[in-house]
Order: structure tokens, then sequence, then C-alpha cells
């Protein structure tokens, strides 16, 4: 276990040091089914609004409703533009969601949000058991500030980690299951990727953008 942390920590090293030497890729994105102008959906009981981003979708939900909701987010879904379907965590901090997950037995408790109330946080991938597949438990032993900075990104966030250029004009799925007091809705948004760019640093240490 201990050269698995080891090897753990050397990465997430190299991915900060990697990220710091190359230029970071900017998505824009639209919603496209169903299809709305600003990122922001409502039905009569509940809305949504979201800001994707190469690392994480942030998103809030909003109960319209006179009784309480859950967001079932152990259940929820992001399929990737490969077709690749993955678990998530959900919160404001990558590390600390991910080792509430392994406490939970690798389970994440539904939220509740009251009635005319929001829920908002990160929506994330989640790597358990970890790069590799071999560190599992061993989550709980390794720093937060190591977690955060082990590749977790929806999208590439740089060149190292793959071509996102290509993804122009790809989707990608989120889909986000609503229990209600006797029944539980999939709520299934689909998002598409309509230009990237890539930010060069100029000198003087101010950033610009190319396609």
């Amino acid at each position: 276990m201990f050269l698995i942390l080891k090897r753990t920590l050397f990465i997430a090293v190299l991915l900060f040091f990697a990220g710091c030497a190359y230029p970071p890729y900017h998505y824009s994105f639209s919603l496209i089914d169903p299809y709305v102008e600003d990122l922001k959906f409502e039905d009569k009981d509940v809305s949504f609004q979201f800001l994707p981003t190469a690392e994480y979708i942030w998103v809030s939900i909003y109960n319209k409703t006179e009784g309480s909701v859950h967001f079932d987010v152990n259940k929820t879904e992001f399929i990737d533009p490969m077709g690749a379907p993955h678990s998530i965590l959900y919160g404001w901090r990558y590390a600390l969601q991910m080792k509430d997950f392994v406490y939970n037995y690798q389970y994440i408790d539904p939220i509740r949000i009251e009635p005319k109330s929001t829920s908002e946080g990160k929506i994330w991938i989640n790597i358990w058991p970890g790069p590799g597949g071999d560190i599992g438990e061993g989550w709980t032993s390794v720093k937060d500030s190591d977690i955060d900075y082990m590749d977790h990104s929806m999208l590439p966030e740089y060149p190292f980690q793959g071509n996102g250029i290509e993804l122009k004009d790809s989707t990608f799925i989120l889909i986000l299951p609503i229990q209600f007091e006797s029944y539980t809705r999939n709520y299934e948004f689909m998002f598409m990727i309509t230009d990237v760019e890539v930010v060069e640093r100029k000198k003087g240490g101010r950033f610009q953008t190319t396609n």
C-alpha cells in the first residue's frame, strides 16, 4: 500500500507541473436536449441551472414543489463524448467528496432539497478505485491536496490529457435522478461542445485564445 500511495503522490505532482507547462483548453457549451439558450431548464416541479467546465459541471437544483425531493447522487450518470458512462461525485471539493464516498462504503446518500429551496455544487467524475484501479481504501490515507491534483477531468484540460480540439461539436449526457414522494424521474440533459480554444500565455503573463 505504501508503494501505491507513493506512486499516487508522484502522479499528482507530475500532473501539477505538466499543467503549469501546457496551455489549457477553453470550451464553450450549449444545452441541446432539451434545447434552451441559457443552460437553464425547468418544469413545473424542478429547475436546473448548469455551468459546465472541462473539470466539472456546476449545477443548481431548485425544488419548486410544496414537498421535499431528493437528488439521488449515487445513481447520477455522466456519459462522456466517447459514449462511456461514469459515476459521479457531488459537492464543493473533490478530495472531501471522494473521502466521504470511501468512508460511506462506496455509497453517496441522496441530497434532500426542501420545498422552495436550492441545492448547488460541482459534479465530477468519480475515479474510484483510482489510477490503475489499485488505491481502493487507501484513498483515506492520501492527502487532500494530492487527490485534488489527480486527473478527474470530464474533458481534457490540457493537450497532454487528450486532443480537446477534436471534441468540437461532440456531445455528452448528464442524467440526474430526482426522487419525489412516490416516484423518481430521471432528468436527462444532452450538452454540445460548440467551440474549443487553446489559451496561450502571452508575454507579460496575459492570456489569449486560439482555435
